[in-house]
């Protein structure tokens, strides 16, 4: 009972710092004055907290169309480690895996998973 009760003390105290990793990733790609007008126009941040998580998704070449032209970055899950920030087009990204893109969502995207998640 005891082991429990300090788990869920822990769990309650460190529920925060999670919340706040996304933040933080933001702010690296996103000015104060971005982030604030943002929150002006949607309302708050819940659709980037959200995008941290979800923006990103990976995309087969089945067509084996030449994929030069996109940017070579490591995979990752967060948009923030790409160092970009949604924009109202998709963004592509080649990877080391032969064959593989990395697509960053674009806003519309993202609304329409956001909303579709509240439901």
């Amino acid at each position: 009972m005891k082991t429990a009760f300090l788990f869920s003390l822990v769990l309650f105290i460190a529920s925060p710092l999670w919340g706040q990793k996304s933040l933080r990733a933001l702010n690296r790609v996103y000015s104060k004055t971005e982030l604030k007008s943002f929150k002006e126009q949607y309302g708050n941040l819940d659709l980037l907290v959200f995008a941290y998580d979800n923006a990103i998704s990976v995309v087969f070449n089945n067509g084996n169309k030449n994929m030069d032209d996109y940017p070579l970055v490591k995979k990752t899950t967060h948009f923030t480690d790409l160092n970009v920030q949604i924009m109202p087009y998709t963004q592509y990204f080649r990877t080391e895996t032969q064959g593989e893109l990395l697509a960053v969502k674009s806003l519309y995207q993202l609304q329409l998973a956001y909303t579709g998640t509240k439901k």
